[in-house]
């Protein structure tokens, strides 16, 4: 399993080879969340972030094996930089890999246990408060058809939008870098979400990118579905910019999902980011030399 010691380690490497590295905040049990910029700074950033769910921790090696992709590959050409946050939910995903001992705090460890039911958290998917991470933004927060209101393993919407300090700090990040385009990757089910209440010209573009990912993955693209709350959502909704969660892996495969097929689907996705990035800066070059920024915006 891919940890949250290895992602450091990782970071580490990174770092010592010359890439810039930063902290995007920390967690709520204080760990940092770094990420990775690889690229360069004209203005055109995307954010590439997984692991927001603590199962689905095999998504944060495959941010990285992204990554490490395009550090190996920079004579291929990007029109802008990337932002690889691998890990969202440390906490989260230390809880689901290690359980609770490592947690100084005995209230902590007790709550959760209780919460989870036991002390097996192999299938835990929020943070270290109880609260799923992913419908804690503020797009429709608290309308999902598969939300609970009480702490638990998942689907917990909070006290309040942006109640957890992973939500929290993600999203500043991302009002901060004003990124044009995000991806998140989840597990499982190869599908793609990319629809979040678009009209006009930005459902049209959402759709067509959503449809060249689908070619490029081979993976299926599906309606918005019953899901709120979540990162996807609220950069569609607050900042108005194309956004796509990408379930990978096979769904007849169970969690905890099998390592054995983390090439499969590294070769499914390797410069899928890269190749995102430059479908949307080229079309928004288009349109604003077109004169017709409103487009954007509509």
């Amino acid at each position: 399993m891919f940890g949250y010691f290895d992602l450091l380690h990782e970071v580490q490497l990174f770092c010592k080879n010359g890439i810039e590295t930063g902290i995007v905040g920390e967690s709520t049990l204080g760990q940092q969340i770094p990420y990775i910029f690889v690229g360069n700074k004209n203005g055109n950033r995307m954010i590439v972030q997984g692991a927001i769910h603590a199962r689905e921790h095999l998504t944060a090696l495959l941010v990285v094996g992204l990554a490490k992709h395009l550090v190996k590959n920079s004579h291929l050409r990007m029109d802008g930089g990337i932002y690889f946050v691998p890990m969202t939910n440390p906490d989260g995903v230390r809880i689901c890999q290690e359980g609770v001992g490592w947690i100084a705090d005995k209230g902590v460890r007790a709550n959760l246990v209780a919460m989870n039911g036991g002390r097996d958290f192999s299938l835990w998917k929020a943070n270290a408060q109880g609260v799923d991470v992913n419908v804690n933004f503020d797009a429709k927060w608290s309308k999902g058809k598969h939300n609970t209101f009480c702490k638990g393993a998942q689907n917990y919407v909070g006290k309040h939008p942006f109640s957890t300090a992973e939500a929290r700090c993600l999203a500043e990040f991302t009002e901060r870098l004003k990124p044009c385009v995000t991806l998140s990757y989840h597990l499982k089910g190869e599908e793609i979400y990319w629809e979040f209440g678009q009209k006009g010209h930005r459902k049209f573009a959402d759709e067509r990118y959503a449809n060249a990912i689908a070619k490029y993955t081979g993976y299926k693209v599906v309606g918005a579905g019953g899901s709120v709350g979540g990162y996807k959502d609220w950069c569609i909704q607050k900042l108005k910019i194309p956004s796509f969660t990408i379930e990978v892996g096979n769904d007849k495969y169970a969690h905890p999902f099998p390592y054995s097929l983390y090439s499969t689907i590294l070769q499914q996705n390797v410069d899928l980011p890269r190749r995102l990035l430059n479908s949307v800066v080229e079309e928004r070059n288009t349109i604003k030399s077109l004169g017709w920024e409103d487009v954007l915006n509509g």
